[in-house]
């Protein structure tokens, strides 16, 4: 409950910084030794993402488990942030890819309602939007296992997530698909009521990271061909994510006398879905134009502070849709 407790406090600056890190792992801001292990592993932002919106759709559903109010409350956070980027980055880039006319439809389509990376459609703009409109679907259905079953509702939901991503091995759709299984992990621990235990669960997360962090660092540098297709890339991320969310949220807690401080990270993390879809844009435009170091350590603080600015222009577009709403 403590754990739970704690990581739900500081939910806010875990995504501010899951984001830093996806900036990072995105840039040219390359560092001797370790470090620049570390912003290899940066893709490692999206699995606390990922967990901890199962998290926050596990307590949403609790809250009110109304499928049809639930539905309107996700559409309402992902569709203002996420339609005018991808329709200006279609008008803008499709002209440019020469594609046919059922391509382009086909793209536009697999786009605006977020399913064209599952399908491989042309001219998609990211997997990560297919994948969290995906698991804001399956969620409900997820949380009815959870709740009704409880150890051995989590037990069976996560043999079909390595399942299907058994038989997604070698495919283009591993990527997101082996992300199930912690977005599972997250919603059962927005629902886990904790024990009294705490030594013993410590020791576990201890040795769940430690063993995380040696998969995945064995394959990339001993195993490399085991990354991509067969996923140990992700997966090792299920024995990482949620300790490292935990141990994070225990050292902000510490430094919880200074957490005025920590309000840019937080501005980060309300604003991570933002400055994720723009950082997209940016990445792709760094292939075909290399930055030097310096020109990419300015292009990381003007994405942050361009995707500030469009969160904020976003919630103030949407509550004044509200209240016109509300007051017809």
């Amino acid at each position: 409950m403590e754990h739970r407790a704690r990581v739900s406090r500081y939910r806010d600056e875990l995504k501010g910084l899951a984001m830093l890190w996806i900036v990072w792992f995105h840039s040219g801001l390359l560092l001797p030794g370790l470090a620049d292990d570390l912003r290899l592993l940066g893709y490692g932002g999206v699995d606390i993402f990922l967990f901890l919106m199962g998290m926050g759709l596990a307590y949403s559903l609790q809250k009110n488990a109304d499928l049809r109010a639930y539905l309107i409350r996700r559409m309402k956070k992902l569709l203002p942030a996420y339609l005018p980027v991808v329709i200006v980055w279609m008008a803008v880039t499709y002209p440019q890819m020469g594609y046919s006319a059922v391509q382009a439809v086909g793209g536009a389509a697999g786009n605006l309602f977020m399913v064209g990376y599952w399908l491989q459609l042309d001219g998609v703009y990211n997997w990560f939007a297919n994948t969290v409109f995906t698991f804001v679907l399956i969620a409900p259905a997820v949380y009815a296992v959870l709740v009704g079953g409880k150890t051995r509702g989590l037990v069976v939901l996560l043999v079909i997530a390595f399942g299907v991503g058994a038989a997604n091995l070698g495919m283009e759709q591993m990527m997101p698909v082996s992300r199930l299984p912690i977005f599972i992990l997250g919603m059962a621990f927005g629902l886990w009521q904790g024990g009294a235990r705490r030594t013993w669960h410590t020791a576990a997360y201890a040795l769940s990271f430690a063993a995380g962090m040696f998969l995945v660092e064995f394959c990339m540098h001993r195993q490399p061909w085991l990354l991509i297709d067969y996923g140990m890339y992700w997966y090792p991320f299920v024995l990482i994510t949620p300790p490292l969310c935990m141990a994070l949220a225990f050292g902000l807690q510490k430094a919880d006398r200074i957490k005025r401080a920590f309000a840019p990270l937080r501005w980060v993390g309300q604003s991570s879905f933002e400055i994720y879809l723009l950082n997209v844009w940016i990445y792709e435009i760094s292939k075909q134009h290399p930055f030097s170091a310096w020109v990419w350590a300015l292009v990381c603080v003007f994405n942050l502070a361009l995707g500030i600015g469009y969160h904020l222009l976003v919630m103030r577009f949407s509550q004044r849709f509200s209240r016109a709403a509300s007051a017809e």
